[in-house]
């Protein structure tokens, strides 16, 4: 009995169950204790998700395409290094989609004048950028606890791309 009284004091409150309380040998102090896992996204999905809303490889003069996911419970970053990208100018897509509230921030080089920020809505921003020297890192910043799938994309060029 004391067990029971034990753990009953190290419970998160929750209301207090109206029948008997359980006998010592059935409790489970991990059930009330743990807290609900986080809600996951599935890899698959965000794939397809990204290839109908950035331009993807087949797509005129597509360069490289990226997505991913921050899983929620902390503000998420990401960086892609596309070492092998020719200096120049190119349009640069981002979508992401999850919660209203959230946006998710892309910078080139950590240029704070080469950034694009896209309010997690499902629809697909982009801006033009230049670079003088080859390579670039891209640096993804989500703002949010919250679950947010994104999508990115590089190519020549094109016309479409707001900046």
């Amino acid at each position: 009995m004391a067990l029971v009284a034990a753990l009953a004091a190290c419970t998160t409150a929750q209301p207090e169950p109206t029948a008997s309380a359980p006998d010592a040998s059935s409790a489970s102090p991990t059930a009330t204790t743990t807290p609900a896992p986080t809600a996951s996204i599935d890899p698959a999905e965000t794939t397809a998700w990204a290839a109908g809303t950035v331009p993807t490889s087949g797509a005129d003069g597509f360069i490289l395409a990226q997505n991913g996911q921050f899983q929620g419970d902390a503000p998420g970053s990401f960086s892609l290094t596309a070492s092998t990208l020719p200096a120049g100018s190119y349009s640069v897509y981002l979508a992401c989609r999850g919660d209203a509230d959230t946006t998710v921030t892309l910078s080139a080089n950590n240029d704070a004048g080469t950034t694009l920020t896209s309010g997690c809505s499902d629809l697909s921003s982009g801006i033009t950028f230049s670079t003088t020297s080859d390579g670039t890192e891209f640096t993804l910043l989500s703002d949010s606890e919250a679950p947010v799938e994104w999508a990115l994309a590089v190519t020549e060029l094109l016309p479409g791309a707001e900046g």
